[in-house]
């Protein structure tokens, strides 16, 4: 039997969820159903991999290197690797390359490898298909890699996620689960984007006035133990899903949004996740965001975005009640914008890196190429 073997995923938790694990799936449903199939991710990501034969989670060593997460691939990378604004002691590069190294020795070599961080080919309705990240070697004005994703519902398939058994005996020990709950994603990141952390204190009279509005509902606060608020001190009365054991975290949260009447936060990936199980989300942040977000609303579920970076307790209270209560949403006109905290490029070297990708790309998209990670002088 053949194997197929997807990842390392190394990248940002958003880019897997809407931009690799639907295809995942659908390769797996469909051309590859009858093979081996290995996927190498994060631990308790199962519920993305439901067609998976087995799971290759990241190993210590990965996960000691707190990779930070961001535009697809992660930071911190060098030489052919993509490049982050971090400390070149961490190069990433090294150790996702000599990870790759290990699966390769391990598999058969007929293995096919599809690696979300390189480029990669695969035959689609009789087309041939790029996806990953170009990086050309050699070259100093090619800072900055050319990513591919895949993109759309036409090449996925996303369905509704299902947390495994295990995950949802580990919720019941928590709450009942006839419990209906309300999930709250509090982000916060030190860096990149800190318009999206709503303050602290919001936070804090939110959640204490949605427990006394809703007594009959459970406040489940989710995220990660580096990326929120009250990793360290949950609300009192409060469900605590952020410091849960790495191999479950993202598993037992799945399952919690299965109770949940609504999710919401700023702006993240993991809110983002509700929209997976059909939930009503509301979200905030600046207006030229709802777009994108729309965009991978790929099962149309309820996804209210309220155009503020930083709106007042008092109108997320009211967006939650009005939500609940299936009534109407006047939207505002006019809203605060991005553009003054977007990070921009170097457009310099952005025109010269697709001046240069262009006949790169032309050249693998004319070739027969086979399904699997493109071994090629020019990648090396």
């Amino acid at each position: 039997m053949k194997t197929v073997f997807f990842g390392p995923f190394l990248g940002e938790f958003g880019w897997e969820m809407f931009h690799w694990q639907g295809w995942v799936k659908k390769m797996c449903q469909g051309k590859y159903k009858d093979c081996h199939k290995i996927v190498a991710t994060y631990e308790g990501r199962e519920p993305f991999y439901p067609q998976a034969d087995e799971f290759w989670f990241h190993p210590q060593e990965i996960k000691n290197l707190k990779i930070s997460e961001r535009n697809y691939i992660a930071d911190y990378w060098y030489d052919n690797y993509p490049k982050g604004s971090g400390p070149a002691d961490k190069n990433i590069g090294y150790y996702a390359d000599k990870l790759l190294k290990d699966y390769q020795k391990k598999l058969p070599a007929d293995t096919i490898f599809f690696v979300p961080y390189k480029l990669n080919s695969y035959n689609y309705n009789g087309k041939n298909r790029l996806f990953g990240v170009l990086w050309l070697p050699g070259l100093a004005i090619y800072q900055n890699p050319k990513v591919l994703s895949i993109q759309g519902s036409e090449e996925q398939l996303f369905e509704v996620l299902e947390p495994t058994q295990k995950a949802k005996d580990f919720l019941a020990k928590m709450i009942d689960p006839s419990k209906k709950l309300i999930c709250l994603f509090p982000r916060r990141r030190l860096s990149r984007r800190p318009d999206k952390n709503w303050p602290k204190e919001k936070y804090d009279l939110l959640i204490q006035r949605l427990k006394n509005k809703y007594p009959n509902y459970a406040v489940a606060i989710c995220g990660t133990p580096q990326g929120s608020y009250y990793s360290d001190k949950i609300p009192q009365d409060c469900l605590d899903l952020i410091n849960v054991p790495d191999d479950l975290r993202f598993n037992v949260q799945v399952a919690a949004l299965g109770q949940a009447v609504i999710a919401l936060g700023s702006e993240s990936g993991g809110v983002h996740a509700s929209m997976l199980l059909e939930k009503p989300t509301l979200e905030w942040g600046f207006a030229e965001k709802e777009k994108p977000i729309k965009a991978v609303n790929f099962l149309k579920a309820p996804l209210f975005f309220w155009p503020e970076s930083n709106p007042s307790v008092e109108k997320i209270e009211d967006l939650v009640s009005l939500i609940l209560e299936g009534k109407e949403i006047n939207y505002p006109q006019v809203s605060n914008s991005f553009n003054s905290y977007q990070e921009t490029g170097n457009i310099f070297k952005l025109f010269f890196r697709e001046v240069l990708a262009r006949p790169v790309l032309t050249h693998f998209h004319k070739k027969n190429l086979e399904d699997g990670l493109i071994n090629s002088p020019l990648l090396k």
